[in-house]
């Protein structure tokens, strides 16, 4: 993390000199003791605060931005980012899609939030057992291509609520192209095709997909075949967070 590293070493110079002006001719104490180092960064941010109410600067304001600057220059840094494809080297392989991230721990430690096709929840895995997810399978259909996961579990949802409304001529195409997205996406995330049906059947009005993923999915497939096969909108399944035994460690899934 280059750009990371810099930032660092800006801050360990500015407050390196803060504690030359503080304690002018004392052994510095900064890479020894993280108490001492945790108190000085303290004062510095009091005379910081002190500096700004007597320049009529709203410190609690300055704080908030930094921390979402922050925030935003941890995403840039960040090797897996939502909507990027991941796979799980510790469960069994299977690939899925980054839809986020959180911090947990002492030690601020990141998992990144894992969607798997047919998983019913969301796998919480830090970066070592991460690897980059080779590319969904290029699917084409009567919708147009599919190229992402995502992409393949929405049309697959709208295919299986469009088929009892299709006249008879049509249902074949529509089937076929729906054996086709499921082979796609069991091939890929490694969860087989029965659990990946079971887990796709719109059942639930629970929704999974983020809103720019659906606006995403509806970009992709520009034929519309509303006009001749009346469907309800499709609904999405339910993906529940596992309990945290299951998210932590290695869920029986």
């Amino acid at each position: 993390m280059p750009h990371n590293a810099k930032r660092i070493e800006r801050a360990t110079r500015t407050l390196t000199a803060y504690e030359l002006d503080a304690f002018p001719g004392k052994p510095s104490l900064l890479q020894r003791d993280p108490f001492y180092t945790e108190a000085l960064l303290a004062a510095l941010v009091c005379d910081l605060e002190h500096y700004a109410n007597h320049h009529g600067i709203n410190f609690s304001a300055v704080i908030s931005t930094g921390r979402a600057l922050n925030a935003e220059e941890v995403s840039e840094d960040a090797p897996y980012k939502p909507g990027d494809q991941a796979r799980l080297t510790r469960q069994d392989d299977r690939c899925g899609t980054v839809i986020g991230w959180q911090t947990t721990g002492t030690h601020d430690e990141t998992s990144y939030l894992i969607a798997v096709p047919g998983i019913p929840y969301i796998y919480a895995e830090p970066a070592t057992y991460l690897a980059p997810a080779p590319a969904f399978p290029p699917t084409e259909t009567i919708l147009g291509p599919v190229h992402s996961a995502d992409q393949a579990e929405q049309l697959y949802i709208t295919l299986t609520n469009r088929l009892p409304h299709t006249p008879a001529s049509n249902r074949p195409k529509l089937e076929h192209d729906r054996q086709q997205v499921l082979a796609a996406l069991s091939s890929w995330s490694g969860v087989p095709e029965s659990r990946i049906h079971d887990e796709l059947l719109p059942h639930s009005t629970a929704a999974r997909f983020h809103q720019s993923d659906t606006h995403a999915a509806a970009a992709d497939f520009p034929t519309d075949l509303g006009h001749n096969l009346a469907t309800p909108p499709p609904t999405a399944p339910d993906r529940k967070q596992p309990p945290p035994a299951a998210r932590a460690s290695t869920p029986t899934a």
